[in-house]
């Protein structure tokens, strides 16, 4: 045999092996990768449900990082298997929660009433901050919770950003159909001072206790009223 053939062949045949190591662990690995289904019968709509429910819950009352996928599952009565078959993971589920909650939170600010068609514009800007308000009630401690993960968790600041160009277009919508008793002209611009206005003083109420929550809205209105409405 040519010197040093037998090293190679040995060499060859080690690199070999672990080829095909690699590629039993990577079919293993494809094979044990759980993989997730959309519930289609009455039974599996409400398992699902369940568990988005606990994990809002859990997440609210013990923080998103501090609760578990078993926990979850525990909480929603299914098996940790169950939970797998609906979610690859925990982060998909806050994203799928989230979703649900936003959309939720800005349909209790900008349902259908009457006070939308006021033709007092003070009573139009203190039903919106009220509406605000009330949709904070709805679930604060999971808003506040999902609120600070907008500036690490690129996706949660994605839902938010997706939720904030939503109440800026309402709000400029409503602006619209105003303008003609409006000072201001740049309603885009308008929409945004407005927005983050009455978000800090939302905040502010619901999470700092800050002064009385009726006074606090008086001020809102009288100040929002004075920078958009003609004297």
């Amino acid at each position: 045999m040519v010197p040093g053939a037998h090293e190679r062949v040995i060499a060859l045949g080690a690199i070999k092996k672990r080829r095909t190591g690699s590629k039993r662990t990577a079919q293993r690995t494809n094979i044990e990768k759980p993989k997730t289904r959309e519930p289609k019968q009455r039974r599996s709509i409400e398992k699902k449900k369940r568990i988005m429910e606990a994990a809002m819950t859990l997440f609210a009352q013990k923080g998103i990082h501090r609760t578990t996928s078993k926990e979850i599952a525990a909480a929603a009565g299914v098996a940790i298997g169950s939970f797998y078959s609906y979610f690859p993971d925990k982060q998909k589920l806050l994203a799928d929660v989230l979703d649900i909650y936003l959309n939720d939170h800005f349909d209790r600010i900008w349902r259908e009433s009457p006070e939308w068609n006021a033709a007092d514009a003070h009573r139009i800007i203190r039903h919106y901050m009220e509406n605000l308000l009330g949709a904070y009630d709805a679930a604060p401690d999971f808003h506040r919770e999902t609120h600070v993960l907008r500036y690490s968790d690129p996706e949660v600041k994605a839902l938010y950003d997706r939720e904030t160009k939503k109440e800026l277009r309402q709000i400029a919508e409503v602006l619209g159909a105003a303008k003609d008793g409006l000072v201001v002209r740049d309603l885009d611009a308008a929409a945004v001072v407005i927005h983050s206005a009455a978000e800090n003083l939302a905040h502010k109420i619901k999470f700092m206790g800050t002064l009385d929550e009726k006074r606090l809205i008086d001020q809102f209105t009288d100040m929002i009223h004075r920078y958009l409405v003609k004297a």
